[in-house]
């Protein structure tokens, strides 16, 4: 998806918000596989508007160099106020404008399905890290419940484009990576049905912003219909599939 060539830049960080509790549910998952004390510098990989830019700056301390393609995400991310040890730069995951091995962690969040070649960005990443540096992708694969899939026509782009868990193993196994941690992370998007409805109709969801009109107000229609068939003070979920993933020597 052209982020350039749509709105969705605009709407991107109320639609979808990192909360203190899933800030903090992430900073967790962040320490259990890696040492912050060994991470200098990190880059963040399809960085968009700068959510998680902020929290890998403040968790490790490090310097931390937001990257994007889209020009829009970057004119978000760089509105905000940016703490002294970020800086942001436009460019493609597969050419990084960065020296080979001068990083300890590359992270990425929610861009793996959007990725055009994602051996040639698995052959970056180990360029860029130093032996024994980490890369960490937090991805929805076509194996997670989520729950759009339920509400909206999605099925057709949930084949085409989300990887299934082994095809990232696969890509950075083959790219000089031993496959360190996975796990399926089970997270907070909303704190209650209508807040997820009110999130989502702010069409912030890549995978939503590419549906008809048509198509996204059924399903809005069919996702305020469902709130009074639930307790609406019943927290809303999705998977999140983990990877960590070590240089080899």
């Amino acid at each position: 998806m052209d982020y350039d060539k749509s709105d969705i830049a605009r709407n991107y960080d109320e639609a979808r918000a990192l909360t203190p509790d899933r800030l903090q549910q992430w900073q967790d998952v962040l320490s259990i596989h890696i040492d912050r004390r060994v991470i200098s510098t990190v880059v963040d990989l399809g960085c968009g508007t700068g959510r998680f830019t902020e929290l890998l700056a403040r968790h490790f301390g490090a310097q931390v160099i937001g990257i994007d393609p889209s020009r829009r995400m970057m004119d978000q991310a760089r509105g905000k106020p940016i703490p002294g040890n970020v800086v942001f730069r436009q460019a493609s995951a597969e050419a990084l404008p960065l020296q080979d091995g001068s990083i300890d962690l590359a992270f990425m969040s929610q861009i793996y399905h959007h990725l055009t070649d994602p051996s040639a960005v698995a052959r970056e990443c180990s360029r860029v890290l130093h032996q024994g540096g980490h890369a960490c992708i937090r991805n929805t694969t076509r194996d997670c419940e989520f729950v759009y899939r339920h509400f909206f026509p999605l099925q057709p782009l949930i084949d085409s484009d989300l990887p299934a868990r082994e095809d990232i193993t696969s890509v950075f196994v083959a790219a000089g990576f031993a496959a360190t941690a996975h796990q399926i992370v089970s997270q907070l998007v909303a704190s209650d049905w209508p807040s997820f409805v009110q999130y989502s109709a702010l069409r912030g969801d890549s995978f939503l912003a590419r549906l008809s009109d048509e198509e996204f107000d059924r399903g809005m229609v069919a996702l305020r219909a469902h709130t009074g068939s639930i307790g609406n003070d019943n927290g809303v979920t999705e998977e999140i599939d983990w990877f960590v993933f070590t240089k080899r020597a």
